[in-house]
């Protein structure tokens, strides 16, 4: 048996392995008179002191008591609590150094080399992380901190990724041989079909947990008018022959909806609302095709990277919390096109083209906004030689459509407000989206001061750091920030666009994650130590999107995690609201499915499967029935309109439990005066 054979610092090192055993990415160790044995040594005390303080630190805060939270809140600690801890570090980092100093004399002594002491306490150096992990997660200190942490986690998962780098480059051999071994031991249907099922599941699963509490959230009445009510109108008008008319949003100018939104999307989905018209199908919707994204997704990291790092970009979606919050912002097409801009970039990477023909056309019509992304997508294919042909055909006909939708038809249906969120832009005497145009061209250095604003920089970090920047990498893959930033970032006078808990993320989700795989797959074969920078770069990744959706994400259920839109979801349900919620249900029993029905906020989506259903803050329009709660007359507007309609008896209480109440146009006025008294009217 040689030297090396009999050397456990050597194997952990990978010495004496056989050239099959080796990593084939590891870069060739220099030898060991390059460098001095003292400074091997030195080298080696550091890290083994280091490691010591490490694991002693990660003991204390992940079974500290309730002082971790506050500590790291708001630095608040007693000084001798605070001595006690600083003492304890030097200590630790004392052990560390003692434990290096026995493992070097062993080293010395067995004449094994002092240079495989250091190797194997570089294997171990992302265990320096260690004190880090029950910080960030531990939710408490972060609770309305996002834009603290997500700054915390970029710079340890930047850190983490250049101590796996260096970790990945001397794993001991002995251990990938029992890596080789377990694998070749999977049955080759697990090798062949374990991802995909992998990914099946968890895409099941997240469609389950967020229809479930998305259903809850409208049950509990969180939902409003404006959105949920909005869309469900509209789509109920299209099913009932009516095109793109919303009384909730336009009133008696239903036929003007048209200016401010282009929702074709309603016509792909509406084969599936029919079978049960309700705002719970389009809840439902939402949440499965969201998740569904994941699969196209999959389809294509495939291609690029290996089938579970595939999988783990997958997760990563999945776990996404911007993606969740725009999952809770109620019924949005935006969110919708998701899954059919993804379907559309993997049918065109497999060639399936009546898939991508399908694919391509639903993600067109979602919304009047979504073929920008579709344009710089085909642009990109054009540019990199990859499908230049469909790419040109993508740019020009997305291009076209926009334009034709967008300043044509849309323009033609009236006008609408959303060209103010961008006036900060106007070209001088101009108003409109020609005018932000002009600006654009003429004045660059202008806009770029707009988009360099630190709100809109914390903006796009929290939809970058999840995926550690990889999209940001490779400049080539810059094109995918296009849509977002000329639709978000460039908006100078509306908060919403520039907020990760709403919809508007969406303008950046399919195509920042697009990029990722592309991002890996390229440094991977940047030189001989490629493979290893892409493993190190993805896992990082992966801590990132755990920490920060552990914290902001909906699948930890709590009340101060997730935000959809302007509010943080509370998972719970209580026996009062059950009662409530039931109670609504009985007293809308009443309203015939026909009838012409104006509705307060909360309550109006609840009754918005009809023709006409208007809401209140914006008139009565002379309905049929008025459904009201008594705690949303917070519109000034809506309870000036409610108490008319009390007081001059124009409307008669027809039903009334708990804080609802339905009355009908003409019906008898006589419970109308204990109604006003009891709401304080």
């Amino acid at each position: 048996m040689t030297t090396a054979e009999a050397n456990p610092l050597a194997e952990a090192a990978g010495e004496g392995a056989t050239a099959e055993s080796r990593a084939p990415t590891a870069p060739p160790e220099a030898p060991p008179s390059a460098v001095p044995p003292l400074v091997l040594a030195v080298r080696s005390l550091t890290l083994s002191g280091l490691l010591g303080t490490a694991l002693v630190l990660w003991v204390i805060f992940t079974f500290g008591k309730a002082w971790v939270s506050g500590f790291l809140a708001t630095n608040e600690l007693g000084m001798p609590e605070r001595m006690l801890l600083i003492k304890t570090t030097f200590a630790a980092a004392g052990v560390g150094v003692l434990g290096g100093g026995v493992m070097l004399l062993v080293a010395w002594r067995k004449r094994w080399g002092i240079g495989s002491v250091e190797r194997v306490l570089w294997f171990l150096c992302p265990a320096l992380l260690l004190p880090f992990l029950p910080q960030v997660f531990r939710a408490k200190p972060w609770v309305n901190r996002q834009d603290v942490l997500v700054t915390l986690v970029l710079a340890l998962a930047i850190i983490g990724e250049v101590l796996l780098r260096e970790s990945l480059a001397r794993v001991p051999a002995r251990l990938e041989r029992a890596l080789d071994w377990l694998s070749a031991k999977l049955p080759e249907l697990v090798k062949r079909h374990g991802p995909l099922v992998f990914v099946v599941v968890a895409v099941v699963a997240y469609a389950s947990f967020m229809s479930f509490y998305n259903l809850r959230w409208h049950y509990k009445l969180k939902t409003h008018n404006f959105d949920l009510a909005i869309d469900n109108n509209l789509i109920f008008s299209a099913l009932k022959g009516g095109h793109m008319q919303s009384t909730v949003s336009f009133g008696n100018k239903a036929d003007q909806y048209l200016a401010a939104h282009a929702k074709l999307g309603q016509y792909v989905i509406l084969p599936i609302y029919a079978l049960y018209p309700k705002p719970e199908t389009l809840i439902v919707i939402q949440s499965a095709l969201l998740g569904l994204g994941a699969l196209p997704l999959f389809g294509i990291a495939r291609r690029l990277v290996s089938p579970w790092a595939a999988v783990l970009i997958a997760l990563t979606y999945l776990a996404y919390y911007p993606l969740h919050s725009a999952n809770f912002t109620e019924s949005k097409y935006l969110s919708l096109s998701a899954f059919f801009v993804l379907s559309t970039y993997w049918a065109i990477e497999r060639k399936k083209w009546v898939v991508f023909v399908f694919a391509y056309l639903a993600a067109s019509l979602m919304r009047e906004d979504v073929p920008i992304g579709l344009a710089m997508g085909g642009t990109f294919l054009l540019l990199s030689g990859h499908r230049p042909i469909v790419g040109l055909v993508m740019a020009v006909v997305s291009s076209v459509w926009f334009g034709v939708l967008r300043f044509v038809i849309m323009d033609r249906a009236g006008n609408w407000w959303f060209p103010e969120m961008y006036k900060g832009l106007y070209s001088t005497g101009q108003t409109g989206f020609g005018s932000v145009i002009k600006t654009l061209l003429t004045n660059p250095l202008f806009v770029l001061n707009e988009i360099l604003e630190k709100e809109k920089l914390l903006y796009v970090m929290h939809l970058l750091v999840p995926v550690v920047l990889l999209p940001l990498r490779r400049w080539y893959l810059w094109i995918a920030f296009v849509p977002g930033t000329i639709l978000t970032l460039l908006a100078t006078d509306y908060k919403p666009l520039i907020g990760y808990s709403f919809q508007y993320v969406m303008h950046w989700v399919p195509y920042v994650f697009l990029a990722t795989p592309i991002a890996l797959a390229a440094i991977a074969k940047d030189g001989e130590r490629g493979p290893i920078k892409a493993k190190a770069a993805l896992t990082a990744a992966v801590f990132a999107s755990a920490a920060l959706s552990y914290n902001y994400g909906a699948f930890a259920r709590r009340a101060d995690s997730v935000k959809g839109g302007y509010f943080a979801i509370d998972f719970g349900y209580s026996n009062e609201e059950r009662e409530r919620y039931a109670q609504l249900k009985r007293v809308i029993a009443v309203i015939p499915p026909d009838a012409t029905v104006v509705a307060t906020e909360n309550v109006g989506p609840h009754v918005s499967s009809r023709r006409y259903m208007y809401a209140m803050r914006r008139g009565l329009y002379d309905c049929e029935y008025l459904v009201a709660a008594k705690n949303e007359l917070d519109f000034e507007q809506t309870r000036k309109l409610f108490t008319e309609a009390v007081h001059k008896g124009t409307y008669g209480v027809v039903a009334r439990e708990g804080d609802f109440v339905v009355m009908k146009k003409g019906d008898d006025a006589k419970d109308n005066a204990k109604l006003a008294e009891d709401w304080k009217l």
